[in-house]
């Protein structure tokens, strides 16, 4: 790929990122000193690489925001949005159907396991996250059962950034000097393998994690439980896999208390 830095119409480098720090707020800049800081400016990229307003060349390691898994600069993607745009941009789904998601929604169907067959979309992880517990919580009022409701989250996860995504995340930095639903949460330790204590084998550790579940469930009463949330690997959190059989016993356990179990896989 020939690249050149910024296009030809384009203000220089050094305008727009004046621009960017008068006028942009970056969700994970700190605000105290972003004013002052020269952040990297993406201008273009092409399969693993994206350039920088000077022409310098980097891999994008994690694809984006783990969302560009294909690659960039696919002009198959390109040519499908494209005559997307133009035969049919945009009509709402609360009542309408398309032909891309009916095909769409009968392939993840295909695709999924057991009885997973009924797809709702949405625009991004944070809402169907937050699709999932406001599910749960209509689900659970529909039976006669309003005070099944707690959320039962993990240490160290992320799922999201609106209100009820973030309050089941389980990264305190991230959630400094914010409010959260904490009456509507509890959060289970670290399932991170590479903290258990030394001569702990890994099926202990697996016995352990598995039994802090089992545990809370007890204390909280599983009546008053409405959903265990968890990634299968926690990535924003480490890129931290549990051990082996950790989520099919933790999925047992809840199908033994009527709790359902959210699997937030990005």
């Amino acid at each position: 790929m020939t690249n050149t830095a910024l296009t030809s119409n384009a203000p220089d480098l050094e305008t727009l990122k004046k621009w960017d720090r008068l006028h942009q707020i970056h969700p994970w800049a700190a605000i105290d000193s972003w004013r002052g800081y020269d952040n990297m400016f993406v201008d273009s990229a092409d399969g693993i690489y994206f350039w920088d307003g000077a022409g310098k060349r980097y891999i994008d390691g994690p694809g984006g925001m783990w969302c560009s898994q294909i690659g960039y600069g696919r002009k198959e993607m390109a040519d499908a949005i494209s005559d997307q745009v133009i035969k049919l941009p945009f009509t709402s789904p609360f009542t309408n159907s398309t032909q891309p998601s009916a095909i769409l929604s009968k392939k993840i169907a295909d695709m999924a396991p057991g009885d997973l067959n009924n797809v709702f979309f949405t625009t991004g992880g944070s809402t169907a996250v937050d699709t999932a517990l406001r599910t749960m919580q209509y689900f659970n009022n529909r039976r006669g059962l309003p005070e099944k409701k707690m959320i039962i989250a993990r240490e160290k996860g992320y799922h999201g950034s609106t209100y009820l995504a973030h309050s089941v995340t389980g990264k305190e930095r991230d959630k400094s000097h914010f409010d959260f639903a904490t009456n509507l949460v509890q959060f289970l330790p670290d399932v991170n393998p590479y903290i258990r204590p030394d001569g702990m084998s890994i099926e202990d550790w697996c016995d352990a994690k598995v039994e802090d579940l089992r545990e809370m469930i007890k204390q909280i009463g599983a009546d008053k439980i409405g959903a265990f949330i968890a990634e299968p690997i926690l990535s924003s959190g480490g890129v931290i896999v549990p051990a082996k059989g950790y989520q099919k016993r933790t999925w047992e356990i809840c199908r033994e208390n009527d709790i359902l179990y959210i699997s937030d896989e990005v």
